[in-house]
């Protein structure tokens, strides 16, 4: 890659993969610390605009299931954040070519639609005992800071990124259709005599 590639190309390329990474972080540090009390509070939402059902709740019972939706909130927050620096380390490849066939699959994860599908287990057990499910509206819920990174920074970041592999990956692929040495014809088999 490092001769076939212009040098300004390769350049703004790392440029933009780096800033791609940066911003990818701050929002894997945002699921991992701020998603989860967020959708907690979105809970006690819940719970209090119930309050007939609440009562019917003793306290035990309560703290039970507030830990449990505690519990499931922390484990499908975790599972997010998995996945995201799995997908942020794919990120670091060489194989340019690669890359850009997932970065379509990499930038849907990064969106608002994933990352509230964390609440879906909470939702789950608040349904159970008959509340209703929480009411996350945006990334705004979790943070200002978050909803930046995600609806603003993100975007910018991967679409940058985007052109800029594409344009490289293209250049790479000609380049290796040029160097390809030439298939062997396969030769004729004649009949024995």
């Amino acid at each position: 890659m490092e001769g076939v590639l212009d040098p300004m190309l390769r350049k703004e390329l790392g440029e933009a993969k780096a800033a791609l990474a940066r911003h990818g972080i701050v929002i894997l540090r945002g699921v991992e610390s701020e998603l989860e009390p967020a959708i907690m509070i979105a809970v006690r939402d819940s719970l209090a605009s119930s309050p007939g059902k609440l009562k019917g709740l003793n306290d035990k019972e309560l703290d039970l299931f507030v830990e449990s939706a505690r519990a499931a909130a922390a484990k499908a927050a975790k599972g997010l954040s998995v996945t995201h620096t799995h997908l942020l380390a794919k990120l670091g490849t060489e194989y340019i070519g690669d890359l850009v066939h997932e970065l379509d699959g990499i930038d849907q994860l990064f969106r608002w639609e994933r990352v509230a599908k964390v609440a879906e287990p909470v939702d789950a057990l608040l349904k159970e005992k008959g509340f209703r499910p929480v009411s996350m509206s945006g990334p705004g819920d979790v943070s200002d800071a978050f909803a930046v990174e995600l609806q603003e920074k993100w975007p910018a970041a991967f679409k940058r990124f985007k052109s800029l592999a594409v344009e490289a990956a293209k250049i790479l692929g000609d380049e290796e259709r040029q160097t390809a040495p030439p298939e062997d014809k396969p030769k004729k088999k004649g009949r024995k005599r």
